[in-house]
């Protein structure tokens, strides 16, 4: 332990024991003239006296809190130097205002998936919490007697979300007759057949002209600036303003695993199709399909909002949805420069982030949204300084995965005292592994660290994460020392003076 955390520790402790001692020397050597002291009586005393070390509790508890887990931050930073040679890591901790760790927290590595804060955060900068995104439906051409004499159109409005149930029967558990169970934490999505079923409400039965998808809110570069086999693996889907189940046009519906799945080549017009498809089912006649844009004149027909931008953004941050963030950077660069692209994007995220003075910019690299770009770089005091500037009881910080109980995290930390205090993302990729977010003390509520962490190689150890887990749990034991309720001022003592 360095002489630099020994002083931060127990000077507090030193420093209240020098004052109190210096008290009592100055009450002894003090004159009192007895004869003037009008007797008083007291209904309670003190149980605490004044100068006491028991009256800063907080003070008292803090070093020893600090000591206790000390040794295990230490151990944990040496078995990923020990585990992997060629590992570059930051590391910082934060609780209260108080760093209990900072190694190499000015570092700036590939941060993976970790990227998706800040995409996150920024868009909720931008547009707040309660903003929905839309999809519409719009006609040229009169309806009569149902028949509509022109072109129907779908015009994307960036729902990244924007599914069918076949989908969303990838994400859902089902007990032995085949019904669906309901989840604590349904993943955010707007189902494309409640807009069919409006188009329906609306008394068309039958397209006399074509089914048109409209794209045109965002640019047509279907892919961020990633790593080919990130590409072939599925990590996104095509990128477009129109797009129904993430652009893909078939998948395992028993399985979400990426590779399964097969990517529309024009996902404007799969979800065209998609959309036809459901049309028919519902009895009614279309004609063919196509990508346009919608004339100024056409008429809404129905229109479908997506949720709001706080359950988008916990879908996101907590299944680390790579195709959702994408879509989310390019409503940033559509917002704040008029161009949907990924490159305008990533330039408004930075532009958001560095008009807040307590954010410090310095080494940070931000091409895409997801972190699936390995030309990314963040520093874990970054990471860390931007969680506590939003904070844990925000939006933002509720919208993290959850140990033991939600997404990425849900199959981890369970029965450990991590469950359900770990809010965090995860990050995962080749050559980085990284873990950002806040540890909720397991033993006292009021009690939230803050933390940061990630490694970098040139391909990194699964067997990292066989560390990574007790420490964070050991995280959330955090404070091992008295309880506060043990060194708080006592209660008055009832006292009679007759002096």
């Amino acid at each position: 332990m360095s002489y630099a955390r020994l002083f931060r520790r127990w000077f507090p402790l030193v420093a209240l024991m020098v004052i109190a001692y210096g008290s009592l020397q100055v009450a002894r050597s003090a004159d009192t003239d007895e004869a003037s002291v009008t007797p008083v009586v007291y209904e309670s005393s003190l149980g605490t006296p004044l100068i006491s070390a028991r009256r800063v509790p907080e003070t008292l508890q803090a070093p020893i809190a600090d000591d206790a887990v000390a040794p295990i931050i230490d151990g944990f930073l040496d078995s990923l130097s020990e585990t992997q040679g060629d590992l570059q890591s930051c590391l910082i901790i934060e609780v209260n205002g108080r760093v209990l760790e900072n190694e190499g927290a000015n570092l700036a590595l590939i941060p993976a998936s970790n990227q998706k804060l800040l995409t996150t955060y920024a868009t909720l900068q931008q547009f707040g919490p309660d903003v929905t995104f839309s999809t519409e439906v719009a006609r040229t051409g009169e309806v009569i007697n149902g028949v509509l004499n022109g072109d129907l159109y779908l015009v994307g409005g960036g729902d990244p979300f924007l599914i069918t149930d076949n989908w969303r029967s990838q994400y859902v558990q089902r007990d032995e007759d085949d019904n669906i169970i309901p989840s604590a934490y349904e993943r955010a999505s707007s189902r494309l057949e409640n807009l069919a079923d409006d188009v329906v409400a609306s008394g068309i039965t039958s397209i006399s002209g074509s089914i048109i998808g409209d794209e045109t809110l965002f640019d047509t570069v279907r892919f961020g600036p990633w790593a080919d086999r990130l590409i072939v693996q599925n990590q996104s889907g095509p990128l477009s303003a129109l797009t129904v189940n993430e652009g893909f046009v078939s998948w395992n519906p028993d399985s979400p695993t990426f590779t399964l799945r097969t990517k529309a080549t024009d996902p404007a017009l799969n979800a065209v199709r998609v959309f036809a498809d459901l049309l028919t089912e519902r009895g009614i006649t279309v004609g063919p399909v196509a990508v346009g844009t919608r004339p100024p004149e056409a008429t809404e027909v129905a229109r479908l909002q997506s949720p709001p931008l706080s359950d988008l953004i916990t879908h996101i941050n907590s299944w680390s949805n790579n195709f959702g963030a994408e879509i989310l950077l390019k409503h940033l660069g559509l917002a704040v420069s008029g161009e949907g692209s990924t490159q305008a994007g990533a330039a408004a995220v930075h532009s958001i982030l560095a008009s807040n003075d307590d954010l410090n910019l310095t080494g940070i690299v931000i091409d895409d949204g997801s972190g699936l770009a390995e030309t990314d770089r963040l520093t874990c005091s970054f990471i860390n300084d931007l969680l506590i500037t939003a904070g844990f009881d925000s939006v933002f910080g509720q919208s993290l995965s959850i140990g033991g109980e939600r997404g990425s995290l849900a199959g981890r930390h369970e029965n450990t005292p991590a469950d359900g205090h770990l809010y965090a993302k995860t990050g995962t990729l080749n050559p980085a592994t990284a873990l950002s977010g806040f540890v909720v003390s397991a033993d006292d509520p009021d009690i939230v660290l803050s933390f940061s962490y990630i490694s970098n190689a040139g391909l990194v150890s699964p067997s990292l994460r066989d560390f990574q887990e007790p420490f964070i749990e050991s995280l959330a034991t955090y404070p091992d020392a008295p309880s506060i309720d043990i060194i708080d001022p006592l209660d008055p003592i009832r006292v009679l003076n007759e002096g």
